[in-house]
């Protein structure tokens, strides 16, 4: 029972401190995004119509070096802003998979095969899924998210009125968009991350650890699916788990089954999942987590019929040890304290939103108490 709960503990500790600096930052730039946004230049490339908008969201996503956990309020606040919601899971889908320190330590542990399949995958697979999902989709409310205005959550200040309003200084605007991000969507974006986080912390303890050995060294259909099922549910960084695939592939993974875990495993996981179900709606995030597991699955098996077939791993020490560096040297880190103040505030966040969650649940028991008794005196 104690090595369980140490299992569990280290899984939730691994992912909140991974994960806290981005989800912060990106709460911050959600917030900027959710005020600014509405009247930029932007806004416009996501909403055309056509390839310009898929692209646009794709290479601004592949840029950015952040997780798939800090990428929810970036996507919530784009949707939120007005953004098609095409656009939004493209942009979800291909920020943790692409970014240029995974590729140069993909480059230096896995090869250039790996690599170049793996950019392709990382490129292609996110317009795919913003396709479908734009197709396909839909959220809760469907219509009115895309009209909210850029205001603060008084609503009384969002009524229209007889006289123009005054126009408003850059920083009271700073100020409006980070109470936004801290305040209206970070606990929200938080509480239903620590669902997440904590599901994930059951399945490292109940998962057992033969079972990678036994199932993800195999080129099956099987096997395949089972990596895409395992990356889409655990937490890994962009550029950390690149040495997980690296050490698979070196005693004997297949080359496909090493693609599909790159890519679902970055793209997704359980955190991720649970707060976009609660925030873009159920059948938007079916379609995504199906559409995705499914065309990495066709992948790896394209790279193992005709793309890698018998393929074995070769690599340069020495190249790989420079690109090891290079790459991170292309990772930002942050100080201890920094990091530390990062987990504090997402914790808190985490225990606001569990409150207005309690909160909300405890006013509708109520209202529905006193709706039952008014119907039973009539």
């Amino acid at each position: 029972m104690s090595a369980a709960w140490q299992q569990f503990t280290a899984t939730v500790w691994q992912i909140v401190s991974e994960s806290a600096l981005w989800v912060m930052a990106s709460l911050v730039a959600g917030g900027l995004v959710h005020e600014f946004l509405p009247s930029s230049r932007f806004r416009e490339l996501l909403n055309r119509k056509g390839q310009t908008a898929m692209l646009g969201a794709i290479l601004s996503g592949a840029v950015l070096p952040i997780c798939s956990c800090g990428v929810i309020p970036l996507a919530v606040s784009l949707y939120r802003s007005g953004v098609r919601l095409g656009p939004v899971m493209a942009f979800a889908a291909a920020t943790p998979i692409i970014n240029p320190a995974a590729v140069m330590l993909s480059l230096a542990l896995l090869g250039p095969q790996i690599t170049m399949a793996y950019v392709i995958l990382g490129l292609v697979l996110p317009y795919l899924l913003g396709l479908i999902v734009e197709r396909w989709g839909t959220t809760p409310g469907e219509g009115s998210a895309a009209v909210i205005p850029a205001c603060c959550s008084d609503t009384r200040a969002c009524e229209p009125t007889g006289t123009p309003e005054p126009r408003i200084g850059l920083v009271p605007r700073i100020a409006a968009g980070l109470r936004w991000g801290m305040v209206e969507l970070g606990p929200t974006i938080a509480f239903y991350m620590t669902l997440g986080v904590l599901l994930a912390g059951l399945i490292a303890v109940f998962l057992p650890p033969t079972w990678v050995d036994s199932y993800l060294r195999e080129g099956s259909g099987t096997a395949l699916l089972a990596a895409g099922v395992l990356g889409a549910s655990i937490y890994v960084c962009a550029v950390a788990h690149i040495p997980l695939v690296a050490s698979l592939l070196a005693t004997g993974a297949a080359p496909g089954i090493t693609i599909v875990f790159l890519v679902t495993g970055t793209a997704t996981n359980l955190p991720e999942l649970v707060a976009l179900y609660n925030t873009l709606g159920k059948r938007t995030v079916v379609l995504y987590a199906c559409s995705l597991i499914a065309g990495a699955m066709l992948a790896g098996v394209i790279v193992n019929a005709w793309l890698l077939p018998g393929f074995e791993p070769a690599f340069d020490p020495v190249r790989s040890l420079d690109l090891l560096d290079a790459g991170e040297r292309l990772q930002p880190t942050a100080g201890g304290l920094v990091n530390l103040l990062s987990i504090v505030a997402l914790v808190t966040l985490a225990g606001v939103g569990s409150w207005r969650w309690v909160a909300a649940r405890i006013r509708r028991r109520r209202t529905a108490g006193r709706s039952g008794d008014s119907c039973c005196s009539g």
